[in-house]
């Protein structure tokens, strides 16, 4: 095994070095590998382990196919490929797209640094991203998080909003957001966080630099407002819309000092 992988390695290493009368031609060639296993890999902070993949150069791209990782006690199936050549603008890139399954969410924010014990729930979702070698511009990507059987309403930046018991709102709450990554950010397209303690909707940007801009809507909960006195169904549902509509908050600062600002009456 180890001879078979050192003559692919070493028939890679001649067609990149190129000149020899005979060989193929670098930008159509390919060789395929066997499949490699690496205990442990980090990818923009991110920490993978027990990962396996099956590397192929094809058409001056290096290219690991069917990735299976373990990620904070979930999994991560995708693929990574590094352009060896640059294109037509002379440009080389690092692609690579993931499928996530039941990660959980206090494991994975501890290893971002959250000191914020009360976070829970799992999550699920995908990601593609593309990263040119050599500079620190030109990020992009696209995706999407759901998270299930969350505890989030106890964030900092959501507890204004709170309505009835959270305490009692533990494990239930369930967010979906979809997200676009460019120009030294991440734009949330849309969020939507759903809790028997808050409804809320919202959008905006996370800078890399940390800096917020994000709109927030949120509503009082159906349910909670059909537990009111005199207030009977179809009125918990007027008051219900009511509040999504003629409030507003912002959200500024920085991610490690987050400044709400609440437009009652926009």
């Amino acid at each position: 095994m180890h001879r078979r992988r050192c003559a692919a390695l070493a028939l890679l290493a001649a067609l990149l070095a190129g000149g020899e009368t005979g060989m193929p031609s670098l930008t159509t060639t390919t060789v395929e590998g066997e499949v490699l296993h690496a205990n442990t890999l980090e990818v923009l902070g991110l920490a993978f382990r027990d990962i396996i993949a099956k590397p192929r150069y094809r058409a001056g791209r290096l290219e690991f196919l069917g990735v299976e990782a373990k990620a904070y006690r979930g999994r991560a199936n995708g693929w990574y490929t590094i352009d060896l050549l640059p294109d037509a603008r002379g440009e080389r890139w690092h692609r690579c797209g993931f499928e996530l399954a039941a990660l959980d969410l206090a494991t994975l924010a501890r290893s971002l640094g959250s000191t914020n014990d009360q976070l829970a729930g799992r999550i699920d979702g995908w990601f593609e991203l593309a990263l040119p070698i050599g500079v620190h511009e030109g990020v992009g990507g696209r995706g999407q998080i759901d998270i299930v059987d969350g505890t989030l309403v106890q964030l900092p930046v959501l507890v204004s909003f709170l309505a009835g018991n959270p305490a009692a709102a533990r494990g239930k709450d369930r967010l979906t957001a979809r997200f676009r990554i460019r120009d030294g950010g991440v734009d949330i397209l849309w969020l939507r966080l759903d809790s028997p303690a808050i409804q809320l909707a919202a959008q905006g940007r996370i800078g890399f630099d940390g800096r917020l801009e994000i709109e927030i809507s949120p509503r009082l909960p159906f349910e909670l407002l059909r537990t009111l006195p005199l207030l009977g169904t179809w009125a918990a549902t007027g008051l219900s819309r009511l509040t999504g509509n003629v409030t507003r908050a912002y959200v500024r600062g920085h991610v490690s000092q987050p400044v709400v600002v609440v437009d009652a009456f926009r």
